[in-house]
């Protein structure tokens, strides 16, 4: 078991275990799918996103902290994947009947999580304190998810929430202490691209789906094409500007603020590809000669926005840990070949603010839609969803360095 920074992709274990998660993924996607007539709802499906994505989060940042391939450690996630095969089938009734059993589910996974933290305390002294504050935070939430179970509803969603605070804080409270522990720069940016890419295959699967079922016609066909077209589009946007700068500028500069924001605001994205698979699903099972009703245009318009202002904000986060960088190469001397690397990386930095300039502004115009409440018909509107998308990727073609057309 070991903490030394070095280049580290994911291993076998942790793609199996996103296996499962995957399932997750596709659990809730469904659930929004059969719940888009009620906001309320539909909204509350929508945030037990939240503890699925912290049950990954949660082996993910301990894998990306410290090196483990043991034997009890893969017992410990192959009982952790079992948990989350028992949350992903508690999903469809997590907010009624299964909540108890979801609840029980999650905190089974904290739980085997704190062995993990507590069994690196043990093994690596340097890391004692890091670990016994991230065991003590996150045994606080699972009793109090264990608890929940048998408190009535809704007081037990009450209890839920405070759990995931407390979760949160303990990462943001413990993480600041212990900067050179942060996890390593090179595997959780290839990390949490493997769970958006995850999230972006449930769009993917929502539309074969349709496929097997649906009649097909030139309407459905297109609106399939503009689906599966918006989808590459965010996947462009978003992996063609991943980067692991904000992980160094909290480990070497202590700039925890920008990690933070980096690191929480892939929640809202991964929310905002699932609800963007429910809207391409909606809008292809729409009656294609009526216009779009209200909550429909906020289901696709909202969704695809959030991707937009989420990868924007990604970039920017990107754009301002690279400063640091910068400011590193000024002090280090005065060479032409660190001037010359200075300018290309301050070069760099401006596209990426100019990039996340464009991706707020095309969320802003594709959410006009709905707040002017324009009516609209749903092959029109994914069409021109598709189109913004794919402007939007040709203005980064001016400066990408392989693609080019400019």
């Amino acid at each position: 078991m070991t903490n030394v920074e070095k280049e580290r992709h994911a291993s076998w274990l942790e793609l199996f275990y996103d296996l499962v998660f995957a399932a997750a993924v596709a659990q809730i996607g469904l659930t929004l799918h059969d719940n888009t007539t009620s906001i309320t709802t539909f909204l509350g499906n929508v945030a037990l996103f939240v503890p699925v994505m912290w049950a990954w989060v949660g082996l993910t940042f301990y894998s990306a902290r410290f090196e483990t391939d043991d034997l009890f450690h893969r017992l410990l996630v192959f009982l952790q994947m079992m948990g989350a095969a028992a949350l992903t089938i508690n999903i469809h009734g997590a907010l009624a009947e299964t909540s108890d059993k979801f609840a029980i589910s999650y905190a089974v996974i904290r739980i085997l999580l704190v062995v993990e933290y507590i069994r690196a305390g043990r093994k690596i002294p340097a890391a004692s304190k890091f670990a016994r504050g991230y065991a003590q935070g996150f045994l606080i939430s699972a009793m109090l998810w264990l608890i929940s179970a048998a408190i009535p509803i809704p007081f037990r969603f009450i209890i839920w929430s405070l759990a995931i605070a407390i979760d949160i804080a303990t990462t943001f409270v413990v993480g600041r202490k212990h900067v050179q522990l942060a996890p390593n720069f090179f595997h959780l940016p290839e990390r949490m691209g493997l769970f958006t890419l995850i999230v972006i295959g449930e769009t993917i699967f929502g539309l074969v789906s349709i496929l097997s079922s649906h009649e097909w016609d030139l309407e459905s066909t297109i609106s399939i094409g503009a689906g599966l077209s918006i989808a590459f589009g965010l996947w462009w946007l978003y992996f063609d500007n991943t980067d692991g700068a904000p992980i160094r500028a909290f480990r070497q500069k202590g700039r925890i603020r920008i990690y933070i924001t980096w690191l929480y605001v892939h929640f809202p994205l991964v929310i905002g590809l699932v609800c963007t698979a429910t809207g391409i699903r909606y809008i292809v099972s729409a009656t294609q000669n009526i216009a779009l009703s209200y909550a429909g245009e906020w289901l696709i318009c909202g969704s695809v926005s959030l991707c937009l202002f989420s990868i924007g904000v990604i970039q920017f986060t990107i754009a301002s840990a690279s400063r640091s960088d910068d400011e590193d190469g000024e002090d280090s001397g005065n060479s032409s070949s660190s001037s010359h690397s200075n300018r290309r990386s301050i070069r760099s930095r401006k596209i990426l603010v100019q990039g996340s300039v464009y991706r707020f502004l095309a969320g802003f115009v594709i959410l006009l839609i709905p707040i002017l409440a324009i009516p609209i018909l749903p092959l029109a509107l994914i069409l021109i969803i598709s189109v913004i998308c794919a402007i939007e990727i040709v203005i980064d073609l001016r400066h990408h360095p392989h693609h080019r057309i400019f």
